[in-house]
Formats: structure tokens, sequence, C-alpha cells
């Protein structure tokens, strides 16, 4: 069974006439420039993005990288990616690898070259059960026991060491396809660069593998701290554990630069690997696409809602993120503010998971609305409409580096935010310089309750005013951010040809 049998070379971009616009772009590519044994900071180069959360994966991580490939191009940089296969439809939205949204696909710059790899690679349990079941079924079909009775009996095994062999995520399957595809990709386009984000981590592996293979300079861009993330089992045993500390080691220890999403990871991991040199370990921040915003500015055909007091989530939930005391806040102001009810409401877009409960109470009424996954213009059109955004993050170990992206695309939005956000961490360090933001201990129901009461009586008196200039927001933009990227692959590089003495 061809497990490792990679790819689809199918580019996607906006356009119906793909098959020539893409011909074009990937039937002659410019070797000539990228062997030159001289720097030439003008010529056109290449990266080798992997990413296994990529359009039309319904993620964060994968909004934070479609945004590097749709601007990579204005700072000199042609990326080629490598990811898994594309969702099946009908998946479950609750499954966050495999929810898929299928307008995230219109953002992407066209031509854009996109290698995926064989769904086979993640799903081989139920390919293998499958094929052992047919031939199995030949000998012991005249016993009752056919294939079907055979795929079921041997899928759940085959499931149970798939999940328990797998390190340090269910990506690790991929790593000896992505490889090869790597490899096979590096003779057509002659890469520059790497540059794998994670998590999953096992993207940073597959970067790693790729890295000793072809000695290019690697960016590892660290969405989730490696060595302290909590939500795999396996990292909870002792050697667990310590393989999860060597594969970061090594991550580390390889790539030209660690790349962060907030200064507090970037100090963490200076801290961690003190012997490296502290110019390895840099910040690009996530932010928000003010083009993600334009077509709203002048857009009233949702008039109903100029009579309602909305507050808006727009994120996950999950065990250590819940929304009950947010809910609990905004209960309290109902029952103690004259005539809200009738006025306010509070809706969820995102996946609930096990708080589904708590977001569909009866006694709630109309009130509380859950409104499920939606596809991402219309989750930042309820962030663009709202009169008041609300952002979550928990008072737990860890939760105080937290800077969800949520935060900027609320920031983005230009309206007014409640954050019930650690009061020390680095998501209150973000938004405390702005305008129209108001910051409350997480488990401090009455001042979240107070700050819903004075936002409820600006919209009514109608003096919401919210004031968060261009430049003070121009360094939050998904483009800044992509020319810092762009700057630092320069920068690997640059100092690559150096220590090769390509450079006189």
């Amino acid at each position: 069974m061809p497990l490792s049998k990679t790819t689809l070379y199918v580019p996607l971009h906006r356009r119906k006439t793909v098959a020539p616009a893409t011909k074009k772009a990937t039937a002659k590519p410019d070797h000539s420039m990228v062997r030159a044994p001289v720097w030439n900071a003008s010529a056109p180069k290449t990266v080798l993005v992997i990413a296994s959360r990529f359009p039309p994966v319904a993620s964060v991580g994968a909004i934070r990288i479609r945004k590097f490939v749709k601007y990579l191009g204005e700072f000199g940089w042609k990326p080629i990616v490598i990811t898994g296969a594309a969702p099946q439809g009908g998946a479950d939205p609750d499954d966050t690898p495999r929810a898929a949204d299928e307008s995230s696909l219109f953002d992407l710059p066209e031509g854009l070259p996109i290698h995926r790899l064989s769904h086979q690679v993640d799903e081989w349990p139920h390919h293998l059960s499958r094929s052992f079941g047919n031939r199995l079924a030949s000998w012991t079909r005249w016993f009752g026991l056919d294939e079907e009775r055979w795929k079921d009996g041997l899928c759940w095994r085959f499931e149970r060491l798939h999940d328990r062999c797998s390190f340090p995520d269910r990506g690790s399957w991929r790593l000896l396809s992505a490889v090869r595809l790597g490899l096979r990709m590096h003779r057509r386009y002659r890469f520059d660069a790497i540059f794998s984000s994670g998590m999953p981590f096992s993207d940073h592996l597959i970067g790693l593998a790729l890295r000793r293979l072809l000695r290019k300079p690697w960016l590892a861009d660290f969405r989730d701290p490696w060595a302290e993330y909590i939500h795999w089992p396996q990292w909870r045993t002792g050697w667990g554990r310590r393989l999860t500390w060597f594969s970061e080691a090594a991550v580390v220890r390889s790539s030209s630069f660690v790349v962060s999403v907030n200064e507090s990871m970037t100090k963490r991991f200076a801290s961690r690997y003190a012997k490296e040199s502290a110019d390895k370990f840099v910040t690009v921040a996530n932010g928000f696409d003010p083009m993600d915003f334009n077509h709203f500015a002048d857009d009233d055909s949702q008039t109903d809602t100029a009579s309602c007091f909305r507050l808006v989530y727009v994120g996950s939930l999950y065990e250590t993120r819940s929304p009950e005391n947010v809910l609990a806040a905004f209960r309290r102001f109902i029952q103690t503010v004259p005539g809200s009810r009738k006025h306010a409401r509070f809706e969820f877009i995102g996946r609930a998971g096990e708080h589904l409960d708590k977001l569909t109470n009866p006694q709630d009424g109309d009130t509380v609305r859950y409104r499920g996954m939606l596809p991402y213009p219309l989750a930042l059109d309820a962030l663009a409409r709202a009169d008041l955004n609300v952002v979550m993050l928990p008072n737990i170990r860890g939760s105080e580096n937290d800077t969800t992206t949520k935060i900027y695309e609320c920031l983005g939005s230009g309206r007014p935010i409640l954050a019930a956000v650690p009061l020390q961490g680095a998501a209150a360090r973000v938004l405390c310089p702005f305008d129209g933001v108001t910051l409350c201990d997480p488990d401090d129901v009455s001042g979240m309750s107070s700050a819903i009461t004075d936002h409820y009586r600006r919209w009514l008196a109608g003096t919401v005013l919210t004031s968060r200039s261009e430049g003070q927001l121009a360094p939050l933009t998904r483009r800044q951010q992509t020319k810092e990227l762009a700057a630092y692959l320069d920068s690997s590089i640059l100092s690559s040809r150096i220590s090769g003495g390509l450079i006189q």
C-alpha cells in the first residue's frame, strides 16, 4: 500500500483561468540566480514552507501561514508549500486538523505552488485494515468472517498503535513522505531557505531533516511553545518529556532562527538555550490584515443590529478556556440593568467543545446565542459589527504568556474590546496602549459585569468612540510581519553564504 505516495501538484488561487497561470509560473524556474556564487540582493529567492496547518484547514495557525505566503512575494521571496491532504468534506468541526474553510483558499496568491501529501499518509490505519481485511476474508469468508468484520477488528487496533507511536504528534507519520517530497521539490525549485511552523511540531522534524540533507538556512516558527505544551498525552510520561526536550533542542541548535509569536516566548527560548547566540531567537508576532476588513466599511446591509447591543466572542473553547465567568458576568448585567434583556445579546462563534451546554442554556432565552463554526470572512464580519468584542484567557499557568491571534483581529476591527485576560500577562501588554480596551481579571465576575454595563450605557447614549490610528496599528499588520520574516530569511542566507565563503 503506497503510504508514502505523496503529492497532488495542485496550485490553488482565486481565478478560474488556472492552468495557463500555473504552467507559466512553474515551468521554467530561474535556476541561474539561485546557483550564482555571489550574493545578489535583487534576485528572486525561493523558500520551502512546511505547514500542516494550511488552507483550507480551518485553524488559527493556518491563517498565520497563509498571510505569510500571501505577502512574501512583495519582499523578494517565492514560497513553495508542502502540506497535508486537503480536509475531506463533512469533517467534524471540532476536529481542528480536518475542519475545512474553503473561503480561505481565495486569500492565496495566484500561481502559488502547493504540494499536498496523500491522504493515505494520515489515514493509514483505515487503508491498512481494509487491505488486510480483504485478503483475510478470502480465506475465512466460509466461516462467517467477511471483510467488514476483519476491517472493524483490525482498524481500532491499528488506530491505537497509530496514536501510541505518534511523536511528537500524528504528523510524525508524514515524516518520510514529506522529506522525500521536499528533496524532489528542491531539484525542481532549488530552495534558498526552509521555513517550518508548529504546532504540529512534527513539521519542525521535517524541517530538521531537510535542513541536514539540503544544508540550507532554516527558520523554525513556534506558534506554541513545544517543551511547555501540555495537550499531547505522550509528553506527560517520563520518556515523552525526555524525548520532547531532546527534539526541541535539536531543532533549536540546527535552525538559523527560532521565531516566536511573542516576546515572552522568545525570552524563554533564549533562557532555555543560553549557549546559543541570543540573536538566533526572534519575534514575529501574530496580527491582522486590514484587507480583511475593508469590504465591511461601507456595508450597511445588516441594519437590524442597530437596535441590539451585541457582545461577540470568536474563537475556540476547550477544557482550559471556559466561558463560565464571562457568561456569569453577562447574566448579572442582564439581571441588574433594566431593559438590557430586550436589547443585549452575547454571540459565540467557533468550537464550543465541552462547553456547548453552557452556551445553549434555555434560561438565557435569546440573550446568548451559539452560532457554531463560521467561515473566516463571516467571523471577521461579526467582529467588525460587534458593539463589544470579548477576549478570554484563563488564569492558569502558562496563560500569562499567551497572545491569542484574536486580540489583533479585535484591534483591527476598530470596535471596543472587553479583555478578560491575566492583567500582568503578554496579552494585556499588547492591548493596554490602545483606545477602547477594558482589561479585567478573568476571575473578576463583578468587574466584568460592571465593564459590560459601562459599554452598554455608552451604546445607549450613542457615545461609543474608539480611536486607533493606522500608524499605531501598522506594526500589527500581516504585511509588516511578513516583511520582518523576509528580513530574517534574507539574513539567514547572507550568514550562510558568508560562513560558506561565497562572499568575498
